[in-house]
């Protein structure tokens, strides 16, 4: 039974550990995020003179149709929010509280299993992979967005 409690014990250790992890992943993610929301708004302003430019063009050939003028705008709004969405991976949600709400779940199921029942130790564990599985996903999510993020910048 000492046995099951000291791998409970490693397994919050190693839990803390990559809690700790979240915060310089974060630090990361705010040097990056300045140039990369400079460039976004760049890029949105351009795309939106482009548009601009294109509309008064036609406008001034002939008569423009509401589609069309509708079909511009939505394309606009696609690419907004495509470069829109580029940015968000590397806020403070997805680098900070997501994978921290799952590991701090992964390390109350292992005080769960310390302090109340070690003698369901598998079921303990198997809570604890899973919310260390699914903390582990989120995070390589945003250290692979800050690295597109850094690789684009740099």
């Amino acid at each position: 039974m000492s046995q099951e409690l000291e791998i409970l014990k490693i397994l919050a250790d190693f839990v803390v550990f990559l809690i700790s992890i979240t915060i310089p992943t974060y630090a990361i993610a705010v040097s990056l995020l300045g140039p990369e929301y400079t460039k976004m708004i760049e890029r949105i302003g351009n795309e939106k003179q482009r548009l601009e430019k294109e509309l008064q063009e036609k406008a001034g050939s002939g008569p423009l149709s509401l589609e069309e003028l509708e079909a511009r705008i939505e394309e606009f709004h696609e690419k907004e929010n495509k470069l829109k969405g580029r940015f968000n991976p590397l806020s403070l949600y997805p680098t900070v509280v997501f994978p921290n709400i799952l590991f701090g779940l992964a390390f109350l199921a292992i005080l769960m299993g310390i302090y109340l029942d070690a003698q369901a130790f598998l079921l303990w564990l198997i809570l604890f992979l899973g919310f260390m599985m699914m903390g582990l996903i989120v995070l390589a999510s945003a250290l692979t967005m800050i690295q597109k993020a850094a690789r684009e910048s740099g």
